[in-house]
């Protein structure tokens, strides 16, 4: 099989070089020139639970026009999925098709928007995934990948794909609807990630702070009521219970946080601050999800500043306000 993977962070690299490794023809796509660089200079390491790997693997900045490949796997995050499914569109073959396994809602629609119902479909990773530096990542956790077509059920293109990913070692299913994982999965990171990146917590400290453990139940109130308004039927029966034991269990960073520590832009947008438009929308009131998204957005604010610049002259801020009118409130 012919795959461009567009996105090669940590996800991208496991799912990636794994299937390369396997002997499928994989192009990684990424934006980080060092870390392309030392892809194809040095090939990729791989560790964590799959072991110490070191083997080639093919990189580039730019998606390579004309590649005619069968898939292209979506690793960008949520921020980029629109520059990401135009790219894929530049790459597929005619019969070729895309497949988004990112976090949050919304990136489904965003590919069929450029590419076409036809020509997308979804999936889910509960793997987990770090990035040690330009050219190594780690995989960390290695759980179950599930796929599917969006409108439920599978395909024998799907049918292919899973096959290819239990031949490079994945956990892989075909989901009867996909969808409903999805939705799934984004109510679980939800429940948890945005909470961690604002407090800096790790999932079994947040889980044993009552204040903070407080906090996430009137979260997990609110995304409930979301989806039952929207008639959504969850791929996970006991939501509550599904991620009160995954954070006591757990001590480790979501990738939320992990990009608030580096000064990244997050994915607040396409989880809790989605769950708030989608609530809106709706007439679901969600306060808590709402005081959240802000507060990170505020906080995330300050961390890419701060990774940007040096400390800001605010004594020279304070002499512009004086002369910068105050904008109304929307």
């Amino acid at each position: 099989m012919k795959i461009c993977v567009i996105g090669a962070g940590a996800m991208g690299c496991s799912y990636g070089g794994l299937l390369s490794r396997a002997g499928h023809a994989v192009t990684l796509v990424d934006i980080w020139p060092e870390h392309v660089a030392a892809l194809n200079t040095q090939g990729l390491h791989l560790d964590g639970v799959v072991g110490d790997l070191h083997f080639p693997v093919s990189a580039q900045c730019e998606v390579p026009v004309g590649l005619n490949a069968d898939l292209a796997m979506i690793w960008t995050d949520t921020n980029n999925t629109r520059a990401a499914a135009e790219a894929a569109d530049r790459v597929l073959a005619a019969d070729g098709y895309a497949i988004t396994l990112q976090n949050g809602i919304g990136n489904v629609e965003t590919l069929v928007e450029v590419l076409g119902k036809a020509r997308v479909a979804a999936g889910s990773s509960m793997c987990s995934a770090a990035m040690r530096g330009p050219g190594h990542a780690s995989l960390t956790h290695r759980g179950m990948t599930s796929i599917g077509e969006i409108d439920g059920g599978g395909s024998a293109r799907l049918d292919g794909l899973l096959e290819a990913l239990q031949q490079a070692g994945f956990e892989a299913r075909i989901h009867p609807t996909i969808m409903s994982l999805v939705w799934t999965k984004f109510t679980i990171n939800c429940s948890i990630n945005a909470l961690c990146a604002t407090s800096g917590l790790r999932l079994g400290e947040l889980a044993r702070l009552p204040a903070m453990d407080r906090l996430q139940d009137r979260i997990i109130d609110e995304i409930l009521a979301v989806t039952a308004a929207k008639g959504i039927t969850l791929d996970e029966p006991d939501l509550r219970g599904k991620v009160k034991a995954h954070c006591w269990a757990k001590f480790s960073r979501p990738s939320m946080l992990q990009h608030m520590e580096a000064g990244k832009r997050t994915e607040i947008h396409a989880l809790n601050a989605r769950l708030v438009e989608e609530g809106r929308s709706l007439g679901v009131p969600t306060p808590y999800n709402d005081a959240v998204a802000c507060l990170l957005q505020g906080v995330e604010h300050k961390r890419r500043d701060v990774a940007g610049r040096s400390e800001a002259d605010y004594q020279a801020l304070e002499e512009q306000a004086r002369n910068e009118p105050r904008p109304p409130r929307s």
